[in-house]
């Protein structure tokens, strides 16, 4: 695992943009996000993690891992043993179907590099079983592209309905924010998920 890499620049230009973002910002400091060395075996955990709390995503990937080994095309490609470890019956084909379209060379980690975003999207959305969100997180957290705003993540939509007050399902109010903050949009997110974190974690106190 490494960290996705940002820094001043990139916060400063956000704040510039937007003075409540930016006020968020300077309150919550630096925030780190790991990102996956290895693309396919991040492409299976935002599979996995499709709908799940962060909790129930890990212990099935504990599971996953433990009956597979190292997460590679070669050891995914039987459904039926990945349902084994409590995958969903449309999770278990989608990731032995990627594994097909790796094993066969229709996709490569290499040939996802040079892709623009737009046409990851397209490349991962034509696999039955991955959606927007799927890509998008795979977009962040397995290729570290640096415009990601995901409205279809309810954290992200959260954490904008908390800094500017609009309603959690206006996805067509949050568009706008795509703009404001491109080319960094990634790094919005991140502290636009730790807006959404920080009111949650004062309840439970």
């Amino acid at each position: 695992m490494g960290i996705l890499q940002y820094n001043d620049v990139h916060t400063g230009l956000l704040a510039q943009r937007d003075g409540k973002l930016g006020d968020f910002i300077l309150q919550t400091g630096f925030v780190q996000r790991t990102v996956f060395d290895d693309f396919f075996s991040g492409l299976c955990y935002n599979i996995v993690n499709q709908q799940l709390s962060m909790k129930a995503c890990d212990t099935l990937w504990g599971k996953l891992t433990k009956t597979v080994g190292t997460i590679s095309p070669e050891a995914c490609t039987d459904a039926e043993q990945l349902r084994a470890c409590g995958l969903s019956g449309s999770k278990a084909g989608c990731i032995a179907a990627c594994a097909e379209k790796f094993i066969s060379g229709e996709l490569s980690s290499e040939m996802i590099s040079q892709m623009t975003d737009d046409e990851v999207r397209k490349a991962l959305t034509s696999i039955k079983g991955i959606g927007e969100w799927t890509a998008e997180m795979t977009l962040i957290f397995c290729l570290g592209r640096m415009d990601v705003l995901s409205l279809s993540d309810y954290g992200i939509r959260k954490g904008l309905s908390l800094l500017h007050g609009i309603d959690i399902n206006d996805r067509a109010s949050m568009k706008k924010y795509r703009q404001i903050y491109s080319p960094y949009g990634t790094v919005a997110s991140i502290y636009l998920w730790e807006a959404a974190r920080v009111p949650a974690e004062k309840k439970e106190k």
